[in-house]
């Protein structure tokens, strides 16, 4: 589908690229002289960093799985093995086992999503893009990792709008839950205030919602809009 979608863009960027090959005819060392690659570079340039990012990630998310799964582990060794008499009451250790089995579930999930983080492969963009790298034609592979750039900016917008809205949307739902139970049980005491205290925790969720929406831009987003400066300017200097 990704194929599909990039291809069909190659139309209305083949147009840039005719455009950057109306200047090779310039003498050697004028700008223009050669058609730079600039969404293949920025592109390739993105994956590699993501591929870095991932691979730190995996390993912080396994140091901390391992982390708790031994405290977990340690933790249900000493609930069954400890006298009955270290506890206050027997519902205090069984409530130590069952938390402690629960952080050692959690460093289970969390090491194992590290561990498939480690595993990827290197450079596996190049095989979920081998059309785009094993293409010949630089100004068909160039418009094709423009339609690549465009399509996760996009997405990203997308995550990035919606993401946005759910988080300003959490501090109303909340004060709408309480508004509902009110009216449910026909009790408005201290309303306000449930309603206050119930702010103090969705205030954070709030602040990032409106960042997210105003000022807050994705790094695919950025990556786009720093293609666009980049060939804006190469095509000014170009003209000049």
């Amino acid at each position: 589908m990704k194929r599909f979608i990039c291809l069909a863009m190659i139309a209305s960027t083949l147009s840039i690229g005719a455009f950057g090959q109306s200047f090779s005819s310039l003498p050697t060392g004028s700008v223009g002289s050669a058609d730079p690659q600039f969404a293949l570079s920025i592109l390739t340039d993105y994956f590699e960093k993501d591929e870095r990012s991932s691979r730190t990630g995996g390993v912080v998310m396994s140091g901390i799985g391992g982390a708790l799964l031994a405290g977990g582990l340690a933790g249900v060794g000493y609930s069954f093995a400890a006298p009955a008499s270290n506890f206050s009451d027997p519902e205090g250790q069984m409530l130590m086992r069952g938390l402690s089995i629960g952080v050692s579930g959690a460093g289970l999930i969390v090491g194992g999503i590290g561990i498939g983080m480690l595993a990827k492969p290197d450079d596996a963009y190049k095989r979920e893009y081998a059309y785009l790298y094993a293409e010949t034609d630089p100004v068909v592979q160039e418009a094709i990792a423009f339609g690549i750039m465009k399509e996760l900016a996009d997405d990203a917008k997308r995550g990035r709008i919606v993401g946005g809205i759910v988080n300003i949307a959490t501090p109303l739902a909340a004060a709408g839950g309480r508004a509902v139970y009110a009216a449910a049980t026909g009790d408005w005491s201290d309303f306000d205030d449930k309603v206050l205290g119930s702010m103090s925790w969705t205030l954070p969720s709030l602040v990032s919602g409106i960042v997210m929406l105003v000022s807050g831009k994705s790094t695919e987003e950025r990556m786009l809009d720093s293609y666009r400066a980049m060939s804006a300017s190469y095509a000014s200097g170009a003209r000049d």
